[in-house]
This record gives C-alpha cells, structure tokens and sequence, in this order.
C-alpha cells in the first residue's frame, strides 16, 4: 500500500508514542495492585474456566436481565475479538514489517468479518443512543463524553473496514486506512482512563472471583489482621474489581438498599475506591473515601455482585471496612446490644438458655446421637427461642418424622455467628465457630439441617475455611427430596406466593426444590416482580435485623408490597429473619395476607392429605373434603 517511506516511518513513531502512552497509564494501575495485600486466589479451575467461558465468552451475565443492550454488547464483544486478527495485520503492514493482505487466508478472514462488522455497527449504534437518549437510571444522570465518543470511534472503524474493500491505492483509500488505524491508537490511550479497561482486564476479574458468593476469608489474629481501615489496606482482588467497573449499574439497579432510598450504592463505592487509588490517597481512612454510614445499610444479599458482569466482590470489601471499624470500637450503635447478647447468652437475642431446654423438652426432641439418629437438626437463634417460629420447627419435625427420619440436637447449641461475620465482628465470629465446630466434631454428626439459610451458608460454607467440613442442607432440599415419589391431585389449588431468602435463592442456588414442594401440595405459584435467583431482600441480613431506624423506606415494606401485588392470599417463606421482617411488615399494612413458612404449609397440607385407598376415593390421595 504504502509507496513513501515517510508514511512507513510516521506510523512507527506514532505507535511508539501511543503504545508508551498505554504503557504508562497501565503501569501505574500495575504498580498499585502490586503494593496492595495479594489475595488473588486460582482453584477449582474446571468451575473457573466453565464460568470464564459463559460470563466472558457468552456474556451470559450481561445479557441476564438486559436482553436488548445485553446483545448488542455481546455483538460487540464478539466483533472486537474477531477483528483482532485483522488489526494485527495491518498494524504490521503499516509498519513495514510484512504485507500479508494480498494473502488468500488474510482475504478469506476479511470477508468472514463483514458480519461481524454489521452486528458491531448496529450493536454500538444501539449501545450508543441507549446512552445519550434512553439514559437508565443505573447509568446515572450525566452523559459520559467520552463513552460516546469511543462509540463513535467504534462506528467508525467498522465503515473504515467496510471502505476498504475499495481501492487502497488511492488518497482516499490510503486516507481510510490512516483513519482506522488512527482511531485504534488514539482509542489505545483512552482506554486505562475508561471504564473500557474492562475489556482488557475485565476478563481476568472474572476468573479470579471467589467460586463461592460472598466469600470472605478470616483474619489471622496472630498476624494481627483487623480488617480494612485505610486505602492501602484494600487488597489485590479489589484494586482489581476498582479497575474492571464498567459502570453500567446494574449493581446498583439490584441493591435494595439503594432501591429503597438509602445512601448506600455498591457503583458508587467501587469507583470511590479507584478514585482514591488513582488519586494518590493511599492512607486515606475508607470511612473518609465513602459517604457516611453507607457500610452500615448493606444487607448482604449479594445481589450486587450477582448482578456484576465483571466479576466486581463488593461483599468482601464492605465487610472488610467493617471489620476495619469493629476493630477500633467503631461499630454501629445498633449493634452494640447484639454483640452483647453473643458474648453473654451466646445467641442473637440474649434469652436465658432454658428456654432453648423447655422448647426441647416439650417437642420430644432427643440428643444426637450418630448411633441412632442419621440428621443433626440444627435449630438456630429463632428454632431455638424464637417462639413463633418454633411452629416451623415443629412442623419440620412432624415431617422429617412422617418420613421415616431419624434425628437429634445438641445438648447446648451456640449461634453459629453468621451476624457477626457480616458485621465485621470476626473475633467474635471465630469464638463461637470454634466452639461450635469443637461441639459438632464431639458428636460424631455426618449430616445437618437447619431450616436457616444463614446457619446453611455459615456452617456449610464459612466453617470450611476454619477446616470444618460437614454435609449441611436446608429443610426445603431434604423435604422436596423426602417426598419427591409422593402422587397427589387437588380439586383446586391454592393460590400463593413465595418469597425467595438471599442466602437461599442467591446464596446456595435453591429456589427449584421449595416450588416443587408447593405445586406438589396444591399451590398455584405467583411469581413476584424478583424471584428465583435474583430475589428482593427482606432487609434482614448483614445484621439490620437489630437496626430499627432506616433511612429512606423499609427494605421489608418494599418486598411486601411486592409480594402482595401477586394478588395471592398466602406469601410462603423459608427463612426465620425473613418471616420476622415480612411479617413485620405486613402488620404495619395491616394486609388480610396470611404468612407462614414453608414447613408449616407443607406439613399443613400433608395432614389435609387421606392416605391412599381410603373410603370414598379411586386410589389416589387428594385432600380432605375433595
């Protein structure tokens, strides 16, 4: 193409200068990721590349929810990888290295990409009037120049391709080619200093994020950790995430703190950490880099990192700041009567361990022995002396009965600490769970259930990393599962709706086995406006369960509102802080919706059932009064 050595040399140069550009920028991002603490972790790699390929490759998290800007980025996505091949050869033709356009291969290729290039035209056209038009609230209210203008740049590299099909010995074919190329370098430069830079390390964030949500590792007390308390203490994976945020707020979008109008927004947070990164403010307190009191309101539900494209953890950096804070005496003053409660009575509410007695007492509940029971029932804080919720207990026990099961419970049980964790109170944390895992290692126990979903997360999860490991399942797994081969019909069905628990839907991906429960005993499911793996929250976890001054509208109050609008009469819950908080809030609606936990609906139903053969019937089981 090029018959003047000047324009050989020109283009050298100028990738010299823009390539050093890049350089620099990316540099100074590398330098700061490497003084941070490295927590960078590579396991379970077959999880880690199944998941690089659906969420990087597929973009499956990007398309989830988005479905129209989801495909259009994908299109994108793929486009920029396809012309990979085709800017490298003409880089190196420009720079006089080797000419391998003329070459049959290198002809063949051009021609594949001209559907990429259409679907990259129209995808960054959609992407880009989407941005400066339709603006979505996650976006946020300013229109980003330079996001428009790299969309322009997009656009326009895909004409350039399309243009040089014609004839490239002409001034407008050699000035077509100098505009691509062009707009690759100066598009080089932009990018460290964009959310763009997702697309180069984005990738890497997703691989390198926790197999597990909200994984957050103990501190060595004998290193003397104590959690985040200053920029420089945020570790390599969120410097990493700080980099990756693309900015489109679709953590945001999900944060029931943020929904119901708090001050808390996990988008907000992240580009807060790179500012103070890049910034230079590396001993910079973080309760100063972020506004004040929003480590406070976040309920721990996952949603935000769920929803991240990119493989952003939010949860370990808020909690980690947390920490920061407990360490010093700094925790928020509503949690001051529950620490308390832990370290005297050992339990969240501070009640007199007799009552956990009395309750065992009278629901014939023996101690576990792994002679003769095959579960350990892990009661909880609310199994064991909350009094309401003690008739899901009982009714967890008529069905595990019912079912031919044989189980126990601890002579002495202790809160498994989950609302210490969240609360970044790790110390405490760790005495209980030691404690515990002392007790359940005494025992001899091989399989627990609890109808907790946070003692599921804590003992099944939490506790492996303190080098505990036992079988732990929800009392929706194992019922579903008990009474999978049951047959029944129902004259009518009833209508209901459920109410998907964070640490259950979210955190342990069980939100298949309590609907099957349902419609296998009469129910007719209305779905909520969030549901199955992507619930709204009750606002009960990351401890606000104790925090009885909101800021903004209730978290609960949203949800019920939610779950009212279904039109169903009966709201079906799994989890004791949900039923707390959403019953709370539907007395104060003073709503005519009946509320009830799933192990009482169902054990409510299987007694409604006549056994099969009775009087009056053809052999199957329906309910009473069929």
């Amino acid at each position: 193409m090029f018959h003047m050595n000047w324009e050989v040399w020109l283009f050298r140069v100028l990738v010299l200068g823009f390539v050093a550009g890049f350089m620099v920028q990316m540099g100074s991002r590398w330098r700061l990721m490497r003084a941070a603490p490295n927590n960078f972790v590579v396991d379970q790699i077959g999880l880690r590349i199944r998941r690089f390929v659906s969420e990087v490759i597929f973009q499956s998290r990007v398309v989830s929810g988005r479905k129209a800007a989801g495909i259009a980025h994908l299109a994108v996505f793929w486009g920029f990888v396809a012309f990979g091949g085709f800017t490298a050869v003409e880089a190196l033709r420009g720079l006089g290295i080797v000419d391998w356009t003329e070459t049959a291969p290198f002809l063949l290729y051009k021609w594949l990409l001209i559907p990429f290039a259409a679907a990259v035209f129209v995808g960054i056209s959609m992407l880009g009037i989407r941005r400066a038009f339709v603006r979505p609230a996650g976006l946020g209210p300013v229109v980003s120049k330079e996001s428009l203008l790299i969309a322009v740049f997009i656009a326009v590299l895909m004409v350039t391709f399309f243009f040089s099909f014609g004839e490239e010995a002409t001034v407008f074919g050699r000035a077509n080619w100098w505009t691509h190329m062009l707009i690759i370098l100066v598009f080089l430069v932009l990018v460290p200093n964009s959310k763009h830079l997702h697309l180069l390390i984005g990738p890497a964030a997703v691989f390198l994020k926790s197999p597990v949500l909200g994984t957050v590792p103990n501190l060595d007390f004998e290193k003397e950790e104590v959690g985040f308390e200053t920029v420089k203490d945020l570790p390599s994976k969120a410097v990493l995430d700080a980099f990756s945020c693309v900015e489109c707020g679709r953590c945001q979008d999900n944060c029931p703190a943020f929904g119901t109008g708090k001050r808390l927004n996990p988008k907000t947070l992240i580009l807060q950490n790179e500012d103070a990164l890049l910034g230079g403010e590396r001993d910079k307190k973080l309760v100063d880099v972020y506004d004040q009191d929003v480590l406070w309101q976040c309920t721990t539900c996952g949603a935000c990192e769920q929803a991240c494209p990119v493989g952003v953890e939010h949860l370990p950096t808020i909690i980690g700041a947390r920490r920061g804070l407990v360490s010093n005496g700094e925790a928020a003053e509503y949690l001051t009567s529950t620490y308390t409660n832990l370290e005297r009575r050992q339990n969240i509410w501070g009640l007199m361990y007799d009552q956990r007695a009395k309750f065992v007492q009278s629901a014939a509940l023996e101690t576990f022995d792994p002679v003769k029971h095959e579960y350990l029932v892990w009661l909880g804080c609310a199994g064991a002396f909350e009094a309401d919720y003690q008739k899901s207990m009982r009714s967890l026990f008529e069905l595990l009965r019912a079912n031919g099961k044989t189980f126990g419970v601890l002579s002495k049980e202790r809160c498994t600490g989950d609302v210490a964790k969240r609360t970044g109170n790790e110390y405490m944390y760790q005495e209980l769970a030691a404690q515990n895992i002392e007790d359940l290692r005494a025992s001899g126990v091989k399989k627990i259930v609890t109808s907790c979903p946070h003692c599921v997360k804590t003992i099944g999860h939490d506790y492996k990393m303190m080098g505990y490991e036992v079988e732990t399942v929800h009392s929706a797994t194992l019922v579903e599962a008990l009474t999978r081969d049951l047959r029944m019909e129902w004259a009518e069905r009833e209508d209901v709706t459920y109410h998907d628990p964070c640490y259950l839907g979210r955190y342990a991906d069980v939100h298949a086995e309590p609907r099957a429960l349902l419609e296998r005993f009469g129910a007719a499911v209305n779905e909520p406006e969030r549901h199955g793996d992507n619930p709204f929250c009750c606002g009960a976890g990351g401890g606000l369960l104790f925090e009885e001054h909101e800021g903004g509208k209730r978290i609960s109050e949203q949800r019920f509102e939610q779950l009212e609008k279904t039109g169903a009469g009966t709201v079906v819950m799994a989890c004791p802080f949900c039923s707390i908080m959403l019953k709370g809030a539907q007395a104060s609606a003073n709503a005519p919706v009946q509320m009830v936990d799933l192990m009482t609906w169902v054990d409510g139903r299987m007694k409604a059932v006549k056994p099969k053969g009775s009087a009056g019937g053809d052999g199957q089981p329906g309910p009473e009064g069929q």
